[in-house]
């Protein structure tokens, strides 16, 4: 893992976590030796271009620091042997690596908060 890279996914997504995305893609382009990350969401789509390979493991822990930083903790559910989804009460995050395609998807739902 890269702490670089994993610094540079949180900051970047941190930035759009306030516009609610709904889907984060990292993927990588081994014939450049670089990556792109997309932001998807209702009225957001943002991509950012870096011209090294982020690992999934940086990807991954930069993403859920800059949530944890917005939404608190959060809790792990193992789903399979590659699927993880780490939630809370206000915000779930699917975590799913293709791997071979050299893509990887994170999904975010944002809870609606029950009120009394």
């Amino acid at each position: 893992m890269n702490e670089a890279s994993e610094n540079l996914v949180k900051k970047f997504v941190s930035t759009y976590i306030p516009k609610k995305p709904k889907r984060i893609t990292l993927k990588l382009d081994w014939n450049v030796k670089g990556s792109s990350i997309k932001i998807v969401g209702e009225g957001l789509e943002e991509e950012f271009r870096y011209d090294k390979i982020i690992s999934f493991s940086s990807f991954a822990h930069g993403i859920l620091e800059a949530y944890r930083e917005a939404y608190g903790k959060l809790e792990v559910i193992p789903v399979s042997f590659r699927e993880d989804i780490y939630e809370n009460d206000k915000v779930s995050l699917d975590l799913y690596p293709t791997g071979s395609m050299g893509v990887f998807d994170i999904f975010i739902e944002y809870k609606k908060l029950k009120r009394d």
